[in-house]
């Protein structure tokens, strides 16, 4: 079997908002189009979402309702987009799934931070999915620290 990549980024602790039990929060340092835009990650290797355990479902549901209220509490977020696709895994055999989850927070004003302005331009429809926006490592810092002051 091949080496998944998400349990290798897992033990770098890049951009790590918080961590729960099970689960990793951390920005998405690639695409800060949607502000606040995340990665919810099972920090044990599990390929299937069928195959979590109940204390790990009641986990996430704890670190949903955190994040969610932290970004909220920073930014102003109305909604939020969330995703567990896992097809980049598939894309060579031998398949190797790690079940995470994308999360894109959603706003219906600009959000600016660190000098930094953010609008959600698809506000109210299905988020873009070809996306691309780096920000400044101090942007980026401020974003992860606007968020664990509601923690």
């Amino acid at each position: 079997m091949r080496n998944c990549e998400v349990c290798e980024v897992l033990k770098k602790d890049l951009d790590v908002i918080f961590d729960s039990k099970h689960w990793r929060v951390s920005l998405d340092a690639t695409d800060q189009y949607y502000l606040g835009r995340s990665f919810v990650t099972a920090k044990r290797h599990v390929d299937d979402l069928a195959e979590l355990s109940k204390e790990e479902w009641e986990d996430l549901r704890s670190v949903m309702k955190k994040f969610e209220t932290a970004v909220r509490g920073a930014f102003g977020a109305i909604l939020f987009n969330w995703s567990c696709l896992m097809n980049g895994s598939c894309q060579e055999k031998p398949y190797n799934p790690h079940v995470h989850w994308h999360v894109r927070p959603r706003y219906d004003k600009k959000v600016i931070v660190a000098g930094e302005e953010f609008a959600d331009n698809e506000f109210g429809h299905h988020y873009a999915r070809s996306t691309s926006r780096t920000v400044e490592p101090k942007t980026k810092a401020e974003i992860i620290k606007s968020i664990q002051k509601f923690l």
